[in-house]
């Protein structure tokens, strides 16, 4: 149940690729320009800011389109490493052809005429094709003026590029942090005095990760469970598929748990078809609204049974990594006793690779063992 910024800001950068569905906009290769010679006195008086100098992110483009969850996760990392001061531009700069001068010029241009309160103004974009992947980041950071006072490009032939384990929006953000921080004079010391700020507080309604209070008596519950699985019974209801539900997968999942020994499940008595969405391309965000529905009806409709038991799974037959397997158990209190997600990230959903309601009971009862044994 414990979650981190990094597992959050993962999840967030996954749905973005989802949501994208692969396509990516092929930017032409381009050369690193010539500094203008002015350019070095501001880039020294924006690090002699530090942390304290402030900054409006544009929209950040993955793929050709601006995409504001990659933005929210830049300005996190940022945040992260110490900047204090980071404002979301809702704005899209649209770029037009030309190498990183041309680039500049324009995100200069578009800053002079969407005028901003902050020092400075990062535009950055990620770049690719369905071919090849991801393939180059673009950065440029003007001042509230609009003149240009970084300029950044990384591909295939730079060695920091080179050294990046995969090519995916996590990684390009992180690499565009690791080399805009320290124009900012961020470092290991700004990193260890950074307080969580307005970024790390969107970041968290993002991700829909309730709030303290509810989550902390839940390792306590798992314990007493877990302590008292062998005569706690558990009634499990259909499994939710899409928007419906199909009766005979609640026996199926009870005689697997019986099998297993974990505990005496037993078949709910009614049938019922939440209403979470699954729209939201924040997975996370999308269990989390799952498992406050679940602990509603599990209050307001109680049973006999000392537990219950609610999953949802989407699978795709012919690609194991598209998918998920969340599941949720309440106590009779309706209280959360297990809040559990699994996507193709996790170590166990890789070492099933469920491509069928089978396989999700499978990975499910994996991980329901791994709570109970």
């Amino acid at each position: 149940m414990k979650s981190t910024s990094k597992k959050i800001t993962f999840v967030l950068l996954l749905s973005a690729v989802v949501a994208l569905g692969g396509t990516f906009a092929q930017q032409p290769s381009v050369e690193k320009p010539v500094v203008p010679s002015d350019r070095p006195q501001r880039l020294a008086v924006m690090k002699s800011k530090g942390p304290d100098a402030s900054l409006s992110i544009l929209p950040v483009r993955l793929a050709g389109k601006p995409f504001d969850r990659v933005t929210e996760v830049v300005g996190l990392m940022l945040e992260q490493r110490g900047l204090k001061n980071i404002e979301l531009a809702s704005t899209p700069f649209e770029p037009g052809p030309g190498n990183l001068d041309a680039l500049a010029g324009a995100v200069g241009e578009f800053v002079e005429a969407h005028p901003v309160t902050t020092d400075y103004v990062l535009y950055a974009e990620i770049n690719g094709s369905r071919e090849q992947g991801l393939i180059e980041l673009r950065t440029v950071v003007t001042d509230k003026h609009g003149a240009v006072v970084w300029t950044d490009r990384q591909g295939a032939s730079d060695e920091a590029f080179k050294k990046l384990e995969a090519r995916e929006p996590m990684t390009l953000c992180a690499l565009l942090v690791e080399r805009l921080g320290p124009q900012f004079g961020l470092n290991e010391q700004t990193a260890k005095a950074a307080t969580p700020g307005k970024m790390a507080a969107l970041m968290a309604a993002r991700s829909g990760i309730p709030p303290e209070n509810e989550t902390a008596p839940v390792p306590a519950r798992q314990k007493e469970f877990k302590e008292a699985r062998q005569t706690a019974t558990v009634a499990v209801f259909p499994v939710r598929i899409g928007n419906e539900v199909n009766a005979g997968s609640a026996a199926e999942l009870v005689k697997q748990i019986n099998d297993a020994g974990l505990c005496k499940a037993v078949v709910a008595r009614d049938a019922v078809v939440l209403k979470a969405s699954h729209a939201d391309p924040n997975e996370m965000k999308a269990m989390w609204d799952l498992a406050r529905e679940f602990r509603e009806y599990a209050r307001k409709n109680p049973t006999d049974a000392d537990y219950t038991l609610y999953a949802d799974y989407a699978f795709t037959p012919n690609n194991w990594e598209q998918g998920f397997v969340h599941f949720i158990v309440c106590n009779r209190q309706g209280d959360w006793v297990i809040v559990d997600m699994q996507n193709s990230h996790h170590p166990d959903y890789q070492s099933v690779k469920p491509t069928s309601s089978h396989g999700c009971d499978t990975l499910l009862l994996k991980r329901l063992q791994g709570y109970l044994q």
